[in-house]
């Protein structure tokens, strides 16, 4: 839907744009218009992800990439049936007809490369098969004129709908050209961070250097860069990176004069949320949005300095930031496609035990805020089975952990010098397990499949009780990180989870978020639990901690001239010590899609705005104490956009049909 005129919340908050490709009406950078190609479930997005793990290797961005992910196939079976007479075909891959019974002809259509012409004498069912060398440049794949009807087979036996998807060579992110300003001789700012390819023109190939920082860009130890800074010469005097890098300073030293051009690339996207507040919090969400917008590539993924790649736990925050934001649906069914796709039979996703849980709560907040049951259905028998695999590991107690269980950056309270071990996190993993089993209960219940739903609805029933039992402190009236040893103490993460997840419900929850705002346990690792953790104290009616906590974190960071939002927030650190993680000088991402939270909290936290059904069709809106003149937001729905404003002390909202407002509202 495009908007015709802007909202008070867009007009608002202009003044904080960050996004040089920044529009309310229409997708910008423009989507580039070519017919669909046909594939087999998944493999597109598939291939997709392996031509993302080969530019990862080929900058030798330092980081590993655990779990199974399913490699593409090089033979597809189509099958459709079709009328009598000549159908035009273009095929990617060599061609050839399964026999049914009578003679088929296929010749080169004259002209058109790769484009036959199948000749059918009569009505019937045309099976083809289509065949390549190797999947590390291209799928088989057809484009047919009619793309409905077609099914896909990668066996031979089991035949489902053939999806569409783009270029079987590999789709190309649009982008735009930036000028970067020249600040000091030799040195760039492109005014915010951009993930760009770098064309310089000059005489002789210069010294060059980039970074998200002035610190990073200094640098000259190619031991810890984070990214690999090679030129190659397109023609005489102009040099380009050949990959994209993630920067915003650039250095720029050669003994001629020199001009700088910047290809930034974005993914199309429009700004169909705003929210706007006083100048602070009116920045923290659009830098929000736009850290965001960064990381939506092909996929969701984590950030675009190092990994670049799409993860579990990230997701859920992310698909959050999406649904206030730009409401676009097909980066997350990608990501969910691509993550579930080969199961958990041997590994985990991702490697994590905790990220195959983030799976099946991704999949149930994607039909609540995005409402797309044919995707449910080409999914739903990957999630039974994720889902009944994580029963039997469970037995009838707890899950076990795994070979790695994340959760958060953490480190000990008893030892600060090494990490938090999976002991302690043994109480929040079985209240995201509980959690699991509930959104597994959910997407059941979808597709009618009641069995699997009280199957599932019992195993949560069981890990509530023995939770509760077992790792809840009634004197502290908190969770114990590790219900084995008491003496690991407590950590933030497993109460805020338990109130998320509905463990506990009602004056219980808030008792819990009290006792933990009122506690002196160190915070959470990232901006990522941050905003879980805050999302738990708005839903418990602490509206001024969440509050503060917002100022405090994502504010911290914007005072040290973000202009995308960091992997991690330590506000102790000084000077370039900001910018270490993982003992690494720069290892830290200062683009990180998991600290893209505000985008979402800042509308629910003002306007109490979330889905009580799927796709909006029921909507809470509780406006908070907090709200001011002038504070409002717009929420982008799959049935069109929610407006809400406060004018001279008076709430106001605009709601589209087939949008039905709380009762409490």
């Amino acid at each position: 839907m495009t908007v015709l005129n802007p909202s008070k919340a867009h007009q608002r908050s202009a003044f904080a744009v960050e996004d040089p490709a920044y529009s309310i009406f229409q997708q910008k950078p423009p989507r580039r218009m070519e017919k669909s190609w046909l594939y087999p479930r998944a493999e597109y997005e598939c291939f997709l992800l392996c031509q993302m793990r080969k530019a990862v290797e080929r900058l030798k961005l330092n980081v590993g990439y655990p779990g199974e992910f399913h490699r593409p196939v090089s033979r597809v079976l189509f099958r459709r049936e079709l009328a009598a007479g000549v159908h035009p075909i273009r095929v990617n891959g060599s061609l050839s007809v399964i026999p049914n019974g009578e003679e088929i002809v296929i010749e080169p259509k004259e002209g058109e490369r790769d484009c036959f012409l199948v000749h059918l004498n009569t009505d019937g069912i045309l099976t083809l098969q289509v065949e390549v060398n190797s999947t590390e440049s291209m799928l088989p794949s057809i484009q047919p004129e009619e793309l409905s009807g077609w099914t896909a087979s990668t066996d031979g036996e089991l035949f489902e709908e053939a999806r569409p998807g783009g270029d079987p060579f590999g789709e190309t992110i649009p982008s735009i050209c930036l000028i970067p300003t020249e600040y000091a001789p030799g040195r760039y700012d492109a005014g915010r961070e951009i993930l760009a390819k770098v064309r310089i023109f000059s005489k002789q190939k210069p010294e060059f250097g980039a970074g998200e920082s002035q610190f990073e860009m200094e640098n000259t130890d190619p031991g810890i860069c984070e990214q690999t800074l090679e030129l190659t010469e397109l023609r005489s005097g102009v040099w380009e990176t050949p990959d994209p890098l993630a920067f915003r300073y650039l250095r720029v030293e050669a003994e001629t004069p020199v001009r700088v051009e910047c290809d930034a690339e974005f993914t199309p996207a429009r700004y169909a949320g705003a929210f706007a507040s006083d100048p602070e919090l009116t920045r923290i969400w659009m830098v929000s949005a736009y850290t965001l917008r960064l990381c939506m590539r092909h996929f969701l993924i984590d950030g675009i300095k190092r990994d670049r790649l799409p993860w579990a736990g990230d997701l859920a925050l992310s698909l959050l930031a999406d649904a206030y934001t730009f409401a676009d649906p097909e980066p997350v069914r990608r990501t969910l496609t691509v993550l579930s796709r080969a199961g958990i039979r041997n590994t985990h996703v991702n490697g994590a035990t905790d990220y195959s849980l983030w799976i099946l709560i991704s999949h149930d907040l994607f039909q609540r805020y995005f409402s797309d049951l044919p995707f449910l259905r080409r999914q739903y028998s990957g999630i039974r089975e994720m889902a009944e695999i994580l029963l039997e590991q469970a037995g009838t107690g707890f899950l076990p952990p795994g070979d790695w269980v994340f959760i958060d950056w953490m480190h000990s309270q008893r030892e600060p010098e090494r990490e938090w071990n999976k002991a302690e996190k043994q109480t929040v993993l079985q209240i995201l397990f509980f959690q699991a089993m509930k959104a597994s209960a959910a997407l059941a219940e979808r597709m009618g499949d009641a069995l699997f739903v009280r199957r599932c609805l019992d195993k949560a029933t069981e890990l509530r009780e023995r939770l509760l039992r077992r790792a809840f402190d009634p004197e502290r009236g908190l969770f114990r990180a590790n219900m084995e040893n008491p003496e690991d103490g407590f950590y933030r993460h497993a109460n805020y989870c338990a109130v998320l997840s509905g463990l506990v419900e009602g004056d219980e929850a808030k008792r819990i978020m009290q006792n933990l705002c009122l506690s002196n346990l160190p915070p959470v690792g990232t901006p990522y639990q941050a905003a879980l953790e805050i999302l738990a104290m708005i839903r418990t009616g602490l509206h001024e901690n969440a509050l503060a906590s917002i100022r405090r974190i994502w504010g911290g960071m914007l005072r040290k001239g973000a202009t995308t939002f960091f992997e991690a927030w330590d506000e102790t650190a000084a000077g370039n010590a900001i910018y270490s993680f993982y003992g690494r000088p720069c290892g830290l991402s200062l683009c990180h899609a998991w600290s893209s939270g505000p985008a979402a909290l800042l509308p629910i936290l003002f306007f109490g705005c979330e889905p009580l059904e799927d796709g909006w069709k029921s909507v809470r809106f509780h406006p908070s104490p907090l709200l001011a003149d002038e504070d409002s937001a717009t929420i982008p729905t799959p049935l069109g956009e929610i407006r809400f404003s406060r004018t001279e002390g008076k709430n106001e909202q605009e709601v589209p049909p087939g949008i039905v407002l709380s009762p409490d509202c």
